[in-house]
């Protein structure tokens, strides 16, 4: 006996075939927005900022990107980078801004990220 494919069938392998290539996606890339287990890491990072020169205090990080200027982040380290460069780019851009991030992921990898380069350092 054969068995039909239903439209309820279809829409569940359609369903966990997508979280199936998200669960890779996620597993090779740095965004993980969209997968089962984003969380699988967390980080350290104190955020460094000067406007023409200027060095920011605390409270003008955390106002500024609605963070700490030290802090934990359980997600990857590219949310936050992604949530500072977003900042930069969307409100900052005439702006003479430097930006250094330092983190520590998972208590071992140690890296940099400088604004306005986009670049990331790592110091393993």
């Amino acid at each position: 006996m054969k068995r039909k494919i239903t439209f309820r069938r279809s829409i569940l392998i359609i369903f966990f075939s997508l979280q199936i290539l998200g669960i890779i996606i996620g597993k090779f890339s740095d965004a993980r927005f969209f997968c089962w287990a984003p969380y699988d890491q967390f980080s350290f990072y104190e955020i460094n900022v000067s406007i023409n020169g200027r060095e920011l205090n605390d409270q003008e990080i955390s106002e500024r990107y609605r963070r700490g200027k030290r802090g934990r982040n359980n997600r990857n380290i590219h949310n936050v980078i992604s949530n500072v460069r977003q900042y930069e780019e969307t409100y900052a851009v005439k702006k003479n801004v430097t930006v250094e991030l330092k983190y520590v992921i998972n208590g071992q990898q140690k890296g940099s990220w400088i604004w306005p380069e986009d670049k990331i350092i790592s110091e393993q």
